[in-house]
């Protein structure tokens, strides 16, 4: 790895895993009704049956098409167009705020592995940089918290989020703008994912080394070849 100054990370399913304990249904349910219980506040007449149809349900089925597209929707658009009926307009730290109560239970039920701070500050420690490279539908302020909840947030110089963007991985764009931030060239960097088609080849036609967590998630018979391959996050220490 010479010449390398910043290892970036993806984040779902490689540093950070959301889809452990409850069924994803139920913790949506449980993140309606804390948002439902925060929109009460600004009027006590929504109610959770409503927050569902009219918000919940209208924007899942909008952002269908984020996997295809690579492209995010703003969320305060579709909650204040819900809250209309009810003569609510929230800021956008209101709606921050009441995205982040909705994510609760996926941060309280977050996975990682048990290694995944020494494993960080090993990198650390040897001087590099560490960044996280990731598509996300939520703000990014929510999805930093989980970083906090994992502690881990204090080993992250830059977060480069696809939804503060608007335009996602495997476009080339996200990882040029994380690449900037760092100020390093694509030589410079190394990039860690589960991905083998949003993180591994973009990565790669860019100049990146690659390293492929090899977590049974991804495509294994694809003809793209990472640099190196591991199953755990804490091999990373053989390698860097």
């Amino acid at each position: 790895m010479d010449k390398i100054k910043a290892i970036f990370f993806d984040m779902g399913n490689t540093l950070l895993h959301f889809h452990y304990g409850q069924s994803d249904y139920e913790k949506d349910i449980h993140g309606l009704m804390h948002l439902t219980k925060y929109l009460n506040r600004f009027n006590t007449n929504i109610k959770l049956d409503q927050v569902k149809q009219g918000f919940y349900e209208v924007w899942m089925e909008t952002i269908k098409d984020r996997q295809t597209t690579f492209v995010e929707y703003p969320i305060e658009n579709f909650l204040n167009k819900f809250l209309q009926e009810y003569e609510v307009v929230l800021t956008l730290d209101q709606c921050i705020e009441a995205i982040n109560l909705f994510y609760t239970e996926y941060r309280n039920q977050l996975y990682f592995e048990p290694s995944i701070y020494d494993t960080l500050k090993h990198l650390k420690d040897k001087g590099y940089k560490t960044g996280i490279i990731s598509n996300t539908c939520y703000y990014d302020e929510v999805m930093k918290e989980c970083f906090k909840k994992a502690a881990i947030y204090d080993l992250i110089d830059d977060f480069t989020f696809s939804y503060s963007l608007r335009i996602g991985k495997p476009k080339e764009q996200i990882f040029k703008v994380a690449l900037n931030n760092m100020k390093i060239t694509p030589n410079e960097a190394v990039m860690v994912g589960d991905s083998l088609e949003k993180d591994i080849k973009p990565a790669s036609d860019l100049g990146m080394k690659t390293i492929w967590l090899n977590n049974k998630t991804s495509n294994i018979n694809s003809d793209i070849k990472p640099n190196i391959e591991i199953s755990s996050l804490a091999e990373l220490t053989k390698y860097i």
